[in-house]
């Protein structure tokens, strides 16, 4: 799991992480509109888990397509 982070509107930011995996990023006030990201860090050793995941309205469309995105064997 990523430690949470928060961003400023319009800036850029850096995450950084150790641990391999699938990581979900929302944002916070656009996340039922799907405003959301996926993060792969290395293989994604957690990727079932991380689709089970609930997710509401559009967001879970749009995690649907990131999720379809990334190879299973990677």
């Amino acid at each position: 799991m990523l430690q949470p982070f928060k961003g400023e509107i319009s800036k850029p930011i850096t995450v950084t992480t150790d641990k391999k995996g699938v990581y979900g990023v929302k944002c916070v006030p656009h996340y039922g509109m799907g405003m959301v990201a996926l993060i792969v860090a290395g293989k994604p050793t957690n990727l079932d888990q991380a689709r089970k995941v609930k997710q509401p309205g559009k967001a879970k469309k749009v995690f649907e397509e990131l999720f379809a995105k990334v190879p299973a064997g990677n």
